[in-house]
């Protein structure tokens, strides 16, 4: 159906409101003058229509290279490009989170944002085709964005599933890429400046069962990257390609995500399995990733439990005041179960260190249990109850040696339990 001319928008806006089509024609004009003619006609008489309080039969869709601050029930239609995290925040004592996304209807693309309770209203996903209803539009460190006005609304007209590619099938050149891998390797992040611009970067290792490839993230997501381990599976979505001193590499900017993933993703030993050797204890170098198999021969006294921050998991510290953790500020304390054991072969024994749910497998325990039997028990009878549990178990695990810096003795620092 076409389009209705300001003209015949002009008589029907007269008809349904009194007044006369001079006074309406002068309301748009008014309209049309005060967005220094940045909005069309038909543009200024649809917002002369819905702030008289009549319902158009016809909708007339607003393009994203019309819009200008101060516009209100805007409706427009078009494709949602990039979804970013949620992000939480504190006001005035109050909480609150919110979710922005890019939209796109080919005139352009304008930033949109999700506020509290729209958040979890609306599940949207990069490529489907969204219709937003009663928006407005404002301007936020001089770009325009667009937020959901009084009893406005999304519609999702076609909701796209993400797809997925298998790192062996990337090539140079690639945008709005999707993947999942597990971490091998985390490098130094660092810092630049040059004559442009200065910013951040960190660079790791991302694998699948086929392929390994570096990615690396700028900027914010440099900072976000800082809060996954070696061995942490991850899904990233909407990055990009190019080609890299090492081949192909994957790039991490400002509309890409990434989160923890709860996809099936091969264990490390699988996905390196080309360059990871079972070795015995005596055949051990430090920093090398190695496979190794042996008997527990004892479960080291220790405290089972260490605590990082709720939000990234890296250590925090108790002061007078709360708990404060460097990156992300005044925070909540979680508990993460450690363990040490000796294993030995026939070469040798070795102390192995536990972190996390590798902990509590090495254990055979879930947290909940585990903290239940420190409450319950004291530390030396919990002790000897896990070795006798545990002594002489054949436990297969993949990780690297390292030499402690407190005792100077190599140990052995375990990024996953095969089998």
């Amino acid at each position: 159906m076409a389009e209705k001319t300001v003209s015949e928008m002009t008589e029907e806006i007269a008809q349904k409101s009194g007044k006369t089509p001079e006074e309406v024609k002068a309301l748009i004009d008014t309209k049309v003058a005060k967005f220094s003619g940045l909005l069309t006609e038909n543009g200024a008489a649809y917002m002369v229509q819905k702030e008289l309080g009549i319902r158009q039969e016809i909708t007339i869709q607003t393009k994203v290279n019309e819009l200008s601050e101060g516009m209100k029930g805007v409706e427009m239609k078009g494709e949602v490009t990039a979804v970013f995290p949620v992000k939480e925040f504190e006001k005035a004592g109050k909480k609150g989170k919110l979710k922005s996304f890019l939209f796109s209807d080919g005139t352009g693309e304008v930033r949109g944002t999700l506020w509290n309770d729209q958040v979890e209203k609306y599940d949207l996903t990069r490529g489907s085709e969204i219709e937003l209803l009663n928006a407005v539009v404002s301007v936020y460190n001089e770009k325009k964005q667009i937020t959901l006005g009084f009893n406005g609304t999304i519609n999702i007209l076609n909701k796209k599933e993400e797809e997925f590619e298998k790192l062996s099938n990337l090539k140079a050149g690639m945008n709005g890429v999707n993947i999942f891998g597990r971490i091998i390797r985390k490098f130094p992040c660092k810092e630049f400046e040059n004559a442009e611009r200065k910013g951040k970067l960190c660079a790791f290792q991302l694998g699948d069962e086929s392929a390994i490839m570096r990615v690396t993230a700028w900027n914010e997501k440099a900072d976000e990257i800082m809060a996954y381990e070696e061995g942490d599976a991850v899904e990233i979505l909407g990055a990009y390609t190019k080609e890299g001193r090492f081949g192909v590499e994957v790039n991490l900017g400002y509309s890409a995500t990434i989160a923890e993933t709860q996809r099936k993703v091969a264990g490390t030993p699988e996905i390196m399995k080309e360059n990871v050797k079972e070795k015995k204890i005596n055949a051990l170098v430090d920093g090398e990733s190695a496979i190794i198999l042996g008997k527990v021969a004892n479960v080291e006294k220790g405290n089972f439990f260490f605590e990082v921050c709720k939000k990234c998991g890296k250590k925090a510290q108790r002061t007078g005041n709360g708990v404060l953790c460097e990156k992300c500020g005044e925070t909540e304390m979680k508990k993460n179960a450690v363990v040490s054991l000796t294993l030995e072969d026939d070469t040798g024994s070795i102390r192995a260190s536990f972190f996390g749910e590798n902990a509590l497998k090495a254990l055979g325990m879930n947290q909940e249990e585990l903290e239940s039997a420190l409450n319950g028990k004291q530390t030396d009878v919990l002790l000897a109850e896990l070795n006798g549990k545990l002594g002489g178990k054949e436990m297969k695990i993949y990780g690297y040696q390292k030499t402690n810096n407190f005792s100077g003795e190599p140990e052995f620092s375990v990024r996953e339990i095969i089998g």
